[in-house]
């Protein structure tokens, strides 16, 4: 589908390629070759990572028809209205020079105006640049975005800055961490990539005993298997690393893993999870993850560490992720903004009714638990 883009330089055109399109594959390759790497929730194969979506790629094209700028959405079933889709783009702002932003902001509110089926588009701006989320945020004001009070994934995190040496980047971590990392040699674990298939129900047993322990309701968003497939796809933009027990064989050898994303210009630790094994209380499973994943980003180009996220509590405060937050606080105490979500439904009516019903099925599910 080729959209129009009048505001745009005359002769720029929008492109909306779906999964499986070569032109997509194409402009991929092309904005890689000039320097400029999807984040991993833009490039091909992520439905394969995210249960129930059909992806996107909306491409800004020069008149001489080369791929300047391009981003990758999400679309999923609307469930408060049926028939309806939901747009989502995550890690928006990294991945476009800045020089499109403008453009790629008008391309994103003209593709969800012309599908009349779409109900309501959601945007991550991510970056932890202030100047670059106001000037994003402008822009998406002045194409009627609204700013959401809250964020999906989380709007401050822990960051390491990777400028630094691997050596002068170790030696600033906790001696509580560098302990870990070094007794990796003494034990019978290793550290490795997922790459085996298999390991998928593993992965989401692993996620559920962790979200258990700090007492929140583990949900099957991601398909395990296929974030296998996808980071051997694309290593460049995902790793998929575990600490596996040397002594022991099957699934259950897994002890707990970690997930990375590669945002454009940094990466992110999205996502893991940790057995509590009896007969080795003394290993450290997610420190050496973590390393593995920084190393990555470093040697991949990042400028900077997500560590997944920041709260302000600690083990001992009350709050259920505050002993996560002391965990991460040994890698790196520096906190960051770095997210916010924009919202913008472009056809006021369906919008309208969605709320309705979405009120109502609170309110029954509110009357069914009295």
């Amino acid at each position: 589908m080729v959209a129009p883009n009048s505001a745009t330089a005359p002769a720029v055109r929008v492109e909306v390629l779906p999964e499986g399109s070569p032109d997509r594959e194409a402009c991929e390759r092309a904005l890689a070759i000039e320097g400029v790497r999807l984040p991993l929730p833009h490039r091909i194969g992520w439905p394969q990572a995210r249960r129930g979506v059909a992806s996107l790629l909306v491409a800004l094209r020069e008149p001489d028809g080369r791929c300047a700028a391009a981003f990758g959405m999400y679309s999923a079933a609307s469930r408060a209205l049926p028939g309806f889709r939901l747009l989502r783009v995550e890690r928006f702002g990294e991945g476009v020079p800045r020089a499109h932003w403008a453009a790629a902001v008008r391309a994103l509110a003209e593709v969800a105006r012309q599908e009349p089926r779409v109900l309501r588009v959601s945007v991550e701006v991510f970056s932890r640049d202030d100047n670059a989320r106001a000037t994003l945020g402008e822009l998406l004001a002045q194409n009627d975005f609204v700013r959401a009070p809250t964020t999906r994934n989380w709007g401050r995190t822990f960051a390491l800055d990777l400028q630094p040496s691997e050596d002068e980047l170790f030696g600033s971590f906790s001696p509580t961490v560098r302990r870990a990392i070094r007794s990796v040699a003494k034990l019978p674990v290793q550290v490795r990539s997922l790459d085996d298939r298999r390991l998928g129900r593993r992965l989401d047993a692993l996620s559920s005993e962790t979200f258990a322990r700090t007492g929140a309701r583990y949900q099957e968003v991601w398909d395990w298997e296929g974030v296998i497939e996808l980071s051997r796809r694309v290593p460049d933009a995902s790793r998929l690393v575990g600490l596996f027990r040397s002594d022991r064989e099957g699934p259950d050898a897994l002890l707990g893993f970690a997930w990375g994303w590669w945002n454009g210009q940094s990466v992110s630790y999205f996502a893991g999870a940790s057995s509590r094994p009896s007969d080795l209380p003394g290993v450290g499973i997610v420190h050496p993850l973590f390393w593995d994943l920084i190393l990555w980003a470093k040697r991949a180009g990042a400028t900077w560490f997500d560590l997944g996220g920041a709260t302000d509590g600690t083990a001992s405060s009350g709050d259920p992720l505050g002993g996560i937050s002391e965990f991460k606080r040994r890698f790196s105490k520096e906190t960051v903004d770095v997210a916010e979500d924009w919202n913008f439904e472009p056809h006021a009516f369906p919008a309208r009714v969605a709320a309705l019903v979405s009120t109502g099925a609170a309110w029954l599910r509110q009357v069914a638990r009295r």
